[in-house]
């Protein structure tokens, strides 16, 4: 059993929880290496098609484990710690934008710097009405970290994102809600439920064109009109050529729920 997360697949979904709940869910170098990993591990089984990750305890993660930071300092190691962590940390992030399944932030509490960036890597947070979120880098005298300057300054205007940045306050599940990162918020008892129910949802639908959804929406981030058009062209051709396609059509015309396979 991992020592930093527990790794569970059920009905076609895998949910992986921070269990550090002591620390509260530090993302440090053997948290973000076990995530890394089990991300890796399960993106090309089958019979895994939904992805919630979530945390235990009072928080879904409490970001940079800051008595390593102080330990690095007195060691006169603090550019070497930060290398070091940030190597998997920033592979987690690109590998959840473009991760072949869908992934579910459910956050349960605080969510704080390299925390919060986590669940705002996934493709659909659920938060409790007890979660907080907060951008708490500039306190340490940091960058947002852990994505974070692209994730905010491409959904947020620039003073919403300087703001976010610049203060490090802390923003409530519905603030969020309200900024557009939240998908829905829910009682803290209904949770798991309510992510399990989504999740539920994507595993029987179409993933690869959820896949390739998601890659169309990365790649606009940095192409032209016109390139990204004939991209999209091309990948509404090849998705006509699915098994899933012919699934869907025949579904519609008998007035059949569709039951996709992913293929």
């Amino acid at each position: 059993m991992s020592k930093k997360l527990e790794l569970v697949i059920k009905d076609k979904i895998a949910i992986i929880t921070l269990i550090d709940s002591e620390n509260l869910n530090p993302l440090n170098n053997e948290t973000a290496k076990e995530l890394l990993e089990s991300l890796v591990s399960i993106k090309d089984r089958d019979n895994i098609r939904c992805v919630i990750i979530t945390g235990s305890g009072k928080a879904f993660s409490a970001g940079g484990d800051i008595k390593k930071f102080k330990q690095s300092i007195e060691d006169g190691t603090p550019g070497q710690l930060m290398d070091d962590l940030t190597k998997d940390l920033y592979k987690i992030a690109y590998e959840l934008r473009l991760y072949p399944k869908p992934v579910i932030a459910a956050v349960n509490g605080w969510a704080v710097g390299a925390g919060m960036n986590l669940a705002l890597s996934c493709d659909l947070i659920i938060a409790s009405e007890k979660a907080r979120f907060r951008q708490s880098f500039s306190n340490l005298a940091l960058i947002p970290g852990f994505a974070g300057s692209i994730l905010l300054s491409r959904q947020l205007t620039w003073q919403q994102a300087t703001q976010m940045a610049f203060f490090g306050d802390t923003y409530s599940a519905e603030e969020m809600k309200n900024l557009g990162f939240v998908n829905e918020v829910v009682d803290s008892n209904n949770l798991d439920k309510k992510a399990l129910e989504w999740a539920q949802r994507l595993a029987n639908g179409p993933t690869l064109t959820y896949a390739r959804t998601k890659k169309l929406f990365y790649d606009a981030l940095s192409t032209t009109l016109d390139k990204h058009l004939e991209s999209e062209r091309q990948m509404q051709i090849k998705s006509a050529e699915t098994e899933d396609y012919k699934i869907g059509v025949n579904a519609l015309l008998n007035k059949e729920k569709p039951k996709f396979i992913g293929k």
